[in-house]
């Protein structure tokens, strides 16, 4: 990762990561088909914490999804180089982005089973399939990533999160005011 940022994506070969790894361009290959796969690889660790995250906690579905999207903003404002690289990169290579999407069901994987978990506790509505309501987290997440990175890291991503979380659980209505009927 600190070859791509230094030099960019496309300027780094193979045989420098392999040089500053110190591995052999046979032992790349055993385990990354592309160099793009190191990029993905990134997605892959944080869903594999992310998962270990969620089989630790033992409170309610929402505060394990607060727990799920604090602890993804976090590494992002930990890495905020390599997150804003992993953003350019998806985004402009759309056969990456594609392949990309093992990483982005195994995130939508996690979350619908979160969400599954607070419908049969009663905590979130059984009529939405959680899959679903998965996708459109992660959307938003992702979404949120694509903003702060395009900022430069210049929004307060743990704060968008919690009141993205907040208008995925809560609606954007108040409840105090009274509609109009239809």
């Amino acid at each position: 990762m600190n070859l791509f940022l230094r030099r960019g994506f496309e300027a780094v070969t193979i045989e420098e990561i392999c040089e500053a790894a110190d591995v052999a361009r046979a032992t790349f290959f055993l385990h990354f088909p592309a160099k793009d796969a190191l990029l993905t690889e990134y997605g892959i660790r944080a869903n594999l914490a992310l998962a270990e995250l969620i089989r630790d906690s033992h409170g309610s579905a929402t505060a394990t999804l607060k727990a799920a999207l604090k602890m993804l903003a976090e590494r992002a404002m930990q890495q905020p180089e390599v997150v804003r690289l992993h953003v350019r990169e998806l985004l402009s290579r759309p056969p990456m982005f594609l392949e990309s999407h093992q990483e982005r069901e195994d995130l939508v994987s996690l979350l619908a089973a979160v969400i599954g978990r607070g419908q049969a506790a009663g905590e979130f509505r059984r009529k939405i399939e959680p899959a679903l309501a998965a996708v459109a987290l992660c959307a938003t997440y992702f979404a949120l990533i694509y903003e702060w990175a395009r900022r430069g890291g210049k929004l307060d991503i743990e704060s968008a999160i919690a009141q993205t979380l907040d208008i995925v659980l809560n609606g954007l209505s108040d409840k105090k005011v009274r509609r109009a009927p239809a």
